[in-house]
């Protein structure tokens, strides 16, 4: 149905590969293909933003890359080599924003890469449901059963690729309809000799003695899960589970 239109588009992605090549940051592929875009007439949005629902409550807002004649998404990459989550986070928006078809493009290979991804979504999840508590491997897992049956829900139902704000609002939604007693944690302060030296902001949930992270990261570094063990201590909590939604199925560790 949109045939013509992504022949058209994906014909400017060539364009600006054949001219720029493949040593550019995104941001650059991005000024490109919009003045390519609109040298050919086409009606074109850049950084357009869009409310992200969870069910029917809104948790955030997310800009796209590129939208094409207010129907074609274009998610643009510059990286090496494009991985299933790349595609998940096209997938994820196509059904958030309820836009019929995306391309996913990537300048930073040996060549061009593109592929067309057609909505099929409208009563769909982005990601396919495989997470079996069966299989869990903890010795405490009935502990943070419902937090992980939770953690999935909002990962199938939202998919990959949003900011992390996004998915710890969700989070905040779902302990509130749960009736989980909780409560949020936005601070952390360095002290030294009872004295205040300064502070930062940090996100956590405490849910009686757990302390609980929503995350976005390319994968848990030994730095990152480190770092965790110490914000528990800081907090006097006795566990942790840090859980992460760059991810096309459910990621976590627990303390």
């Amino acid at each position: 149905m949109y045939d013509n239109l992504t022949y058209q588009i994906n014909g400017c992605l060539f364009k600006v590969y054949n001219q720029l090549r493949n040593f550019w940051q995104e941001k650059v592929y991005e000024e490109a293909l919009k003045l390519e875009l609109q040298s050919q007439g086409l009606q074109v949005e850049t950084q357009k933003w869009f409310d992200v629902f969870y069910f029917d409550e809104q948790v955030g807002l997310y800009c796209l890359d590129v939208l094409v004649e207010n129907t074609v998404i274009v998610e643009l990459k510059a990286v090496p080599e494009v991985l299933a989550l790349h595609k998940a986070q096209l997938i994820s928006y196509l059904k958030g924003y309820n836009k019929p078809v995306g391309i996913l493009a990537n300048f930073g290979g040996k060549l061009l890469y593109h592929q067309t991804f057609p909505n099929h979504l409208a009563q769909k999840t982005p990601l396919t449901d495989t997470f079996d508590f069966n299989k869990v491997q903890l010795a405490e897992k009935e502990d943070i059963k419902e937090l992980l049956f939770i953690a999935n829900r909002i990962l199938i139902t939202l998919g990959a690729g949003y900011l992390p704000q996004i998915y710890r609002r969700a989070f905040y939604y779902e302990l509130k309809m749960s009736g989980i007693s909780f409560e949020v944690i936005k601070e952390v302060k360095a002290m030294y000799h009872h004295q205040s030296l300064s502070s930062k902001e940090v996100y956590f949930f405490r849910i009686g003695t757990l302390l609980l992270s929503v995350v976005t990261v390319q994968e848990f570094k030994p730095l990152t899960l480190s770092r965790f063990s110490h914000y528990m201590k800081y907090f006097k909590c006795q566990k942790g589970l840090i859980i992460n939604f760059n991810a096309v199925r459910l990621d976590y560790r627990y303390f």
